[in-house]
């Protein structure tokens, strides 16, 4: 995606709390601080049991399609991201039904050797992807929270709005006329003023990351009203260059670099905050 900014030498164009979220993925131990907010765990190797893997590795080499089938069903996971997985796993006569899929499952399970088979049972599960909830939570212990009432009421701080999703949405909706799907995932007061924000991690470049960061971007640009929005985007977005120091000119990162709305890292959401106080 073509630069309508200079990232070099144009940056005091770019606006406020980008240029200082950039700032800090450049000159801070960013990712590290990220560990406060999206509490990453830590991908430990599953190690099997030493009869187990004699067992699958005499299956696979022995063909017996049916018995190897049987051990990934009750006693590991799966190898690789099979989307019939947990239907095989988990629904009764689903393996024996669909003779067609356990062929073509085992087709994808020969083309390995035993070892490698293995190894992929015993490498380190994914670690937990679900960002937002960890967003949800370290708001819950950054800042304070209000109950709808209370939080209407309120006319001097800071405050999160503690409510279901439902409540949530309808506040939003009907006394701040947002008109929105769902609840942001940011609703905070600051004395008399209403910020509400989308927050999102974003990993790398291409397909659905893209998505999340048009949905932010969309979020932003329908401002109404009195109300503030506001994006909370982490991650990849604030990097500038590639790792052989050329610029980088991925969709994800120059559009939320060259936005002209307040969108910034969560490192520096109660800085932002803050400017509101005064």
């Amino acid at each position: 995606m073509d630069r309508t900014i200079d990232i070099e030498n144009e940056r005091e164009e770019l606006n406020e709390w980008v240029l200082k979220s950039i700032q800090l993925f450049e000159s801070t131990p960013y990712l590290d601080n990220l560990l406060e907010v999206y509490p990453l765990e830590t991908a430990v190797p599953n190690h099997l049991e030493q009869r187990l893997k004699r067992r699958i590795i005499s299956a696979h080499q022995g063909r017996r399609t049916q018995n190897l089938i049987e051990i990934l069903q009750g006693e590991v996971k799966f190898p690789y991201d099979e989307p019939l997985s947990f239907l095989i796993k988990e629904v009764k006569d689903c393996k024996n039904l669909n003779p067609l899929q356990i062929n073509r499952i085992a087709n994808t399970l020969y083309a390995m050797t035993a070892e490698e088979l293995v190894v992929r049972l015993e490498s380190a599960p994914k670690i937990n992807q679900q960002m937002g909830p960890m967003f949800t939570n370290w708001l819950r212990t950054k800042f304070e929270l209000l109950n709808i009432e209370d939080f209407q009421r309120s006319s001097t701080g800071t405050f999160i709005l503690s409510s279901s999703e439902e409540d949530g949405k309808n506040f939003v909706n009907d006394v701040l006329n947002q008109n929105l799907r769902k609840r942001p995932d940011l609703v905070v007061k600051v004395n008399e003023t209403y910020i509400v924000g989308e927050a999102k991690w974003i990993g790398r470049s291409g397909g659905n990351q893209n998505n999340q960061v048009r949905d932010v971007l969309d979020f932003c640009r329908e401002q109404r009203g009195n109300v503030i929005r506001i994006g909370v985007i982490d991650g990849f977005p604030w990097a500038t260059r590639k790792i052989n120091d050329s610029i980088i000119y991925d969709k994800v990162n120059v559009s939320v670099q060259e936005s002209p709305y307040d969108i910034l890292s969560s490192l520096l959401l109660e800085d932002y905050l803050n400017t509101f106080l005064d």
